[in-house]
């Protein structure tokens, strides 16, 4: 039985495959680093189809005088339950960047000690940093539990961290991911205003939005629409799937030892749809000395199909019951408009809107030709298994 990655391993290049043209376009973005013009990113597609794993390969790539950081929104969202704060985000963020700077020169180790020292009292809320005075020219917060100052303390530092290096350092790239969860925010808005207000005025850090969304979700038009933060000016850039024959040769690169017939692959196709992690995940329940046609998928399909969908499982456990009833009922009766949608939940207009905006950030819903339907049909198939066999939907 094979053994593919069902997240992003540390050792990515066994595993990296057919993504060499948007590393090329990637990189091209950022060279612009080394001419003090700084490009804003975003990387949309949905959840499985290997942003990270693309954009962990990027950072892995990108020359010495390039320093990266990596901040996983998700992480924070879950270690705090689903309360999430800016002042949260701040902190995290300035960690990530702060052991960016681990470097071995001795400019970048002043710069790494004088910003773990700074983390410390962060992480203890004490911003009274009393004879701190300033890190790098930025004046640190002096009173307790000052937002303002602390996220302008912690967007000013990469830029600084840059000019400190006296030409050693060129730029900063920092990886934003799963940034649909800073939906969840009060103020999305606000908080995508501030980076604004920063990057505008920085020559030489570039930032990467990524996560689970689709190009037109909501939480895409508030940082990058034509009345977002951004306003377009943010350069975006969406992964796809693979396509039949990058899927076929996929396969033939790394499990040749299982074996399809033409409509095994056919079938094997369809059912994963070209998504990296769905097709890591069905070959790891697959036999070698089995030749698999299309009644063999199938049937391996439904008898696997908890494992193969084993993360939106878990991204099921993590929905509200509003949100649920939502999926379920579109399930139920098929792409519905927002009046009829309306007409079959148990809750007000206000309630459906606010989960619709939440269930769409999280790639699970799209809006097409004025209906709803479920946006990714693993989860749909996994869903229409569970109460075929059981009855009922999953809670």
């Amino acid at each position: 039985m094979p053994s593919l990655p069902l997240g992003v391993p540390s050792n990515l290049d066994p595993y990296f495959y057919n993504r060499k043209k948007e590393l090329i376009v990637l990189k091209s973005f950022l060279n612009t680093l080394n001419h003090n013009v700084a490009n804003q990113i975003i990387v949309t597609g949905y959840r499985g189809v290997g942003k990270s794993y693309l954009l962990k390969k990027l950072i892995q790539e990108l020359p010495d005088n390039i320093l990266t950081a990596y901040l996983d929104i998700s992480q924070i969202y879950g270690i705090q339950k689903g309360s999430l704060t800016e002042e949260q985000i701040m902190h995290a963020l300035f960690e990530a960047v702060n052991n960016a700077t681990k470097k071995e020169s001795n400019t970048m180790i002043k710069i790494y000690n004088a910003g773990k020292d700074i983390l410390t009292k962060i992480q203890h809320n004490d911003y009274d940093f009393k004879g701190s005075g300033s890190i790098l020219g930025i004046a640190v917060p002096d009173i307790n539990d000052n937002y303002e100052k602390l996220s302008k303390f912690v967007m000013e530092y990469p830029q600084k961290v840059v000019d400190a290096s006296k030409g050693e350092i060129k730029g900063f790239v920092i990886v934003i991911d799963e940034f649909q969860f800073i939906g969840e925010l009060k103020s999305p808005e606000a908080f995508f205003w501030m980076f604004r207000s920063f990057t505008q005025e920085q020559d030489n850090v570039s930032y990467i939005f990524t996560g689970s969304t689709s190009s037109t979700s909501d939480i895409v038009d508030k940082i990058n629409g034509v009345n977002g933060a951004f306003g377009n000016r943010m350069l975006q850039f969406n992964v796809d799937p693979f396509t039949q024959d990058e899927t076929e040769n996929y396969l033939k690169e790394k499990v040749s030892e299982i074996k399809f017939t033409r409509d095994g692959l056919d079938r094997f196709y369809r059912c994963t749809r070209g998504y990296p992690a769905y097709i890591n995940s069905f070959c790891n329940t697959l036999s070698t000395g089995v030749s698999y046609d299309s009644d063999k998928i199938i049937e391996e399909f439904y008898l696997k199909l908890e494992q193969v969908a084993v993360k939106w499982i878990f991204t099921w456990s993590t929905l509200s019951m509003q949100e649920k009833c939502i999926i379920t009922t579109i399930i139920d009766k098929g792409p519905l408009k927002w009046s009829d949608l309306l007409g079959e939940v148990d809750f007000s207009e206000g309630t459906l809107n606010k989960n619709i905006i939440k269930l769409k950030n999280k790639g699970i819903l799209s809006h097409s030709g004025k209906q709803y339907t479920t946006e990714d049909h693993m989860l749909s198939a996994w869903l229409k298994y569970r109460k075929e066999h059981d009855g009922f939907y999953p809670q």
